[in-house]
């Protein structure tokens, strides 16, 4: 990879924002997506419904996601990001005043979640193809591991004010907050000033454009790949930080704000991953970056079913933090690399479905053996299906990429 030292990232003014408002939108989503699956509890005391309504955020992904791009690789970006940003704010501040006025009813709120996820979604797919135009190639690494500090900081800091927040007042007041800092974004966002090729896509067929990003996607063996794999890597991820919130709060009886400050754990080994990555995949490749991030997960998983202290939890989700950090990194980095701008957001789409294709299942997998045999039981599963994941992934050629 050419190296090219005089030229600062910050120096792009497009990436500027979109990190800025990248940070802001990180903070806001760390406070409904805790509020949420709470909110649920709250109402049926049932972690399989929490489980559900977890599952119920990721279910548009499966829906969408493989279709989504297109439209994002046809659309201009920034009235796209406007836009999925701007619906995400309305509906909260919808939630909160129905929640204010209305008796609360959990149907409600799955479907929010799930509309949101559906806007987030499409946001975040605009956002993988604007990053492409705002920064030369060289940079994707860099990119990536600046956006996951800012997304790992408010995993320090997000959980952690969230959580006093939910604590000191209602729950509901977490949507009110995310609204109010989403329209901030929104503010933000509107500088950018992205300078898109010619939209010559728009000519053609849809299903004509799905099948060139199929084949293209097809035709990157590795990436292909790849993406298998970290349909098992967040499938247990997920489920475990799930599972961590409704066993410290059901299980352990800790408070709402306990439980944002446990999960800031996740957000210190983030961010210390978010600093390392790049010097551990130039020097040891990206394949044994994902090897011991591997190894590392399932220790954390099982260390958390075996030991239920705060140091043990604490300790476990600073290691699931670095290890899910590196993992993020190495992958959203090598799809920048390898996919051409005009096709990014249908590579995007197109991957992350697979990423999140065995999320909701897991998930509802998860609340149930909860139900059945408590979160601990959750804890060892996840952590012996990372022990054979490892070992598949370290006879694939995969493996061996740098």
């Amino acid at each position: 990879m050419q190296v090219h030292p005089r030229e600062s990232i910050w120096q792009h003014r497009n990436f500027v924002v979109l990190i800025f408002t990248g940070f802001l939108l990180s903070f806001g989503s760390r406070v409904y997506e805790l509020a949420l699956p709470l909110i649920i509890y709250e109402l049926t005391q049932s972690s399989t419904a929490m489980g559900a309504m977890r599952a119920m955020q990721f279910l548009p992904i499966l829906l969408f996601g493989l279709f989504i791009g297109v439209f994002v690789d046809r659309a201009d970006k920034k009235r796209w990001m406007l836009m999925s940003v701007g619906l995400q704010m309305l509906l909260l501040f919808t939630l909160f005043i129905y929640s204010q006025t209305q008796e609360p009813n959990e149907v409600v709120f799955y479907g929010a979640g799930f509309l949101l996820m559906v806007f987030s979604y499409s946001y975040i797919n605009a956002r993988i193809s604007s990053i492409k135009l705002a920064l030369p190639t060289h940079m994707m690494t860099s990119a990536n591991a600046k956006f996951t500090f800012t997304q790992t900081f408010m995993q320090v800091m997000g959980p952690a004010i969230s959580g006093a927040i939910l604590f000191l007042s209602s729950l509901y007041y977490g949507l009110l907050i995310t609204a109010c800092v989403y329209l901030f974004a929104l503010i933000v966002l509107a500088r950018i000033d992205l300078k898109e090729p010619s939209q010559v896509l728009q000519t053609r067929h849809f299903w004509d454009e799905f099948k060139a990003g199929w084949y293209t996607l097809r035709e990157n063996r590795t990436l292909w790949a790849l993406s298998w794999f970290v349909s098992f890597f967040n499938a247990t991820a997920l489920s475990f930080e799930l599972m961590v919130i409704f066993f410290v709060k059901d299980e352990l009886h800790w408070s709402a704000a306990q439980v944002g400050i446990v999960l800031s754990c996740a957000g210190m080994g983030g961010l210390l991953g978010s600093l390392l990555t790049e010097t551990l995949r130039r020097r040891i490749g990206l394949g044994a970056c994902l090897a011991l991030s591997l190894i590392g997960l399932a220790l954390t998983y099982s260390l958390t079913g075996l030991y239920g202290n705060s140091f043990a939890i604490g300790l476990a989700l600073f290691f699931y933090g670095f290890a899910t950090t590196m993992q993020n990194i190495c992958i959203w980095a090598f799809r920048h690399e390898t996919t051409s701008a005009p096709l990014m957001g249908r590579i995007g789409g197109m991957t992350g479905s697979i990423f999140k294709i065995g999320v909701p299942f897991a998930l509802i997998a998860s609340g149930w053996l909860a139900d059945f045999s408590g979160a601990r039981a959750v804890f060892i599963v996840c952590g012996l299906v990372q022990i054979v994941v490892f070992f598949l992934w370290i006879r694939s050629p995969v493996y061996r990429q740098q």
